[in-house]
């Protein structure tokens, strides 16, 4: 199935959603911009990649030198909460995403691409505790471990039995 269709039938889901009084699609475009999920370009890639262009001459992306995304960031995030405005009022967001998705203007692409500008992704702490090599820990530590272990412990019995004291 091609990423357009996929997109579509997302943004129809969504489009059933937004009956409720939330506009939730705002608000997770909100989140998108502020987060900015490792998933989106690759997304927005697939989407472009089979439309087809006057002329044959696919347009390039151009970024400025010296680009700040966080202007992109922040101008976004003021258009997505007027949009969230509108939503309250009129559902306006699903819409918006159905013009995207179907017509793939070259300025959405653009957008995506000014606002990923000098991303780099966060690694989770699995992936920056496998690259270092393990930690030694002295024997010391693991005896001051146990010590805290079972002074917690003591209070646990203790807190448990003056709650049993109590209920008596």
């Amino acid at each position: 199935m091609r990423t357009q269709t996929k997109c579509t039938w997302s943004l129809t889901g969504l489009l059933i959603i937004e009956i409720l009084p939330i506009p939730f699609t705002a608000i997770y475009s909100l989140y998108v911009i502020r987060k900015r999920p490792e998933w989106l370009p690759g997304v927005v890639e697939r989407l472009y990649e089979d439309k087809e262009y006057k002329d044959g001459v696919v347009p390039e992306v151009s970024i400025k030198e010296g680009h700040d995304s966080m202007v992109t960031r922040r101008r976004c995030t003021i258009a997505l909460s007027v949009m969230f405005l509108i939503d309250v009022i009129v559902p306006f967001t699903v819409p918006f995403g159905f013009y995207v998705v179907r017509r793939r203007p070259v300025w959405f692409r653009n957008v995506v691409s000014r606002l990923y500008s000098g991303y780099q992704p966060e690694e989770s702490a699995e992936n920056q505790n496998s690259s270092e090599e393990p930690v030694e820990i002295d024997s010391a530590y693991h005896e001051i471990l146990e010590e805290k272990h079972m002074e917690l412990q003591q209070r646990n019995i203790d807190f448990a039995r003056s709650i049993g004291v109590k209920t008596k």
